[in-house]
């Protein structure tokens, strides 16, 4: 029999109350449940947080679901009852706002001065070799001011092709020049990668929670983001995307970030990275790879991108230099596997060339060989930092609030269903501080009591004081439910 989520959901409810399912029993795991109730994996997740959010489920870490003290909490939910019509309009709105108005909020939000704003896809700046890239750019001006006045051609700047090459061997990528395009950073690559493989009304897979901008180009290109779990520590839910493969026909591609997703950082290990290269491989559908993010690792060695064992051209493969080296220069790159012609006619009907001056200093700078040595120090930052700000939440935060960090400089932090992580956003802003409410992560509107965090700044008092404040309003909020 296939259930709803919601129908699944009143069916355990009705067997609590019937006492055959008591209080402190274990459920079925995710997978265990999907099986017994003939339903999807992400249907079956949508269940429980339906249930937990409702107090008749109680998750606990690496433990699994567990029937909660429901007639405890509901012998004492008068005190809420008084809070629950204040709350009840904001969350209502919230629902049925737009991605698209949600994102105009957030930039409104951000774009007055902030004393610590923990919102932004970049490191502190004294992080990057900039004054190298600056002196490197002096130089590139000075040898040759009249390139400035010359219109630029190609699919890259050989010179920066020929550096880049050797970096992704190292990687497992086995690329020429003519089947890499340079691009006007990862967003450029993954908006022409979409158009490739995708027309207007057809399908495309995201991780849930997903990088909102891709959900913002998923809409402006009229494709439609059916959302697939991302699960801490094992990336996509495969499971779920099998079951999503199997039953939607309408689905051209596949959109993943592997390495440190954004926003929960988790990496996907090397066996579930062939298993998703399989199981694209075995439904003829393109996998697009954002490995933006892929040189944050908080080890020493950096982990592969699915595209290393690709060998029927079935991923493109998206990077860029904006995340570890360069956040001003913009400048990624696409490998495109069989759809390479394709992609490359639409980057030059979309921008026609990427600038060159900046891949003249990216060029510079990696023959130089001091990029190795900046990741390693970039590292082991983001390394040192991450414990210390663990701490602060700790201190600072509910303490139901649970926190994914896997790698990078993201912390997703989930908070108590019902807790408005944009309403926080809110006051956070009249106190100086920004944060990404997890709202923004779903075309759905989904991950409302989730936020999102960038801790790519050196810990000290500015950023304890951010983190307090954040945990203050959080704390306040959790009151009133």
């Amino acid at each position: 029999m296939q259930y709803s989520y919601q129908a699944l959901a009143d069916q355990l409810v009705q067997d609590m109350q019937a006492g055959r399912r008591p209080t402190g029993e274990r459920l079925p795991s995710v997978r265990e449940g999907a099986a017994a109730f003939g339903v999807s994996a992400s249907t079956m997740v949508r269940c429980y947080r339906h249930l937990e959010a409702q107090g008749w489920v109680q998750a606990r870490s690496k433990s699994g679901i567990f029937v909660a003290d429901w007639r405890a909490q509901r012998a004492a939910r008068p005190s809420v009852k008084v809070a629950a019509p204040v709350a009840a309009p904001a969350v209502a709105f919230e629902h049925f706002a737009s991605l698209q108005q949600r994102m105009s909020e957030l930039y409104s939000l951000t774009a007055q001065p902030l004393r610590m704003g923990l919102h932004l896809a970049s490191a502190a700046a004294d992080w990057y070799p900039v004054e190298a890239l600056a002196r490197m750019g002096q130089r590139v001006l000075r040898s040759n001011p009249r390139a400035l006045g010359a219109y630029p051609t190609g699919t890259g700047l050989p010179e920066f092709k020929a550096a880049l090459i050797p970096w992704l061997a190292a990687l497992g990528l086995d690329v020429e020049p003519e089947g890499l395009l340079i691009t006007n950073g990862s967003t450029e690559a993954l908006a022409v990668a979409l158009r490739a493989v995708a027309q207007p009304g057809d399908a495309v897979v995201v991780e849930s929670p997903a990088y909102f901008g891709l959900l913002q180009m998923l809409e402006n290109l009229g494709l439609k983001a059916l959302e697939v779990p991302c699960v801490p520590e094992q990336g996509m839910s495969l499971e779920a995307l099998e079951y999503a493969l199997e039953h939607h026909s309408g689905i051209r591609a596949v959109v993943a970030m592997p390495n440190f997703q954004n926003p929960l950082g988790c990496a996907m290990p090397e066996s579930h990275k062939r298993r998703l290269l399989k199981l694209v491989e075995r439904f003829g559908v393109t996998l697009i790879e954002d490995d933006a993010f892929g040189d944050l690792c908080n080890q020493a060695q950096r982990p592969q991108p699915v595209k290393a064992w690709d060998r029927h051209g079935s991923v493109i493969y998206c990077g860029s230099f904006s995340k570890s080296l360069a956040p001003a220069f913009r400048v990624g790159w696409v490998v495109g596997g069989r759809h390479h012609a394709r992609i490359a006619s639409l980057k030059l009907s979309q921008s026609l060339v990427t600038p060159l001056f900046e891949q003249a200093v990216l060029a510079q700078y990696m023959q130089s060989g001091a990029f190795a040595p900046h990741l390693r120090k970039l590292r082991e930052r983001l390394a040192a930092n991450l414990p210390l700000v663990l701490a602060a939440v700790q201190r600072h935060f509910p303490l139901d609030c649970r926190v994914t960090s896997a790698g990078g400089w993201w912390l997703w932090v989930e908070c108590a269903p019902g807790v408005d992580t944009l309403a926080v956003l809110r006051q956070a802003v009249g106190q100086g501080v920004a944060f990404t409410p997890g709202v923004l992560f779903s075309a759905m509107g989904k991950h409302g009591n989730c936020l999102r965090l960038n801790v790519a700044q050196p810990f000290g008092p500015e950023m304890e004081f951010a983190l307090a404040t954040v945990g203050s309003l959080l704390k306040r909020h959790s009151l009133v439910l």
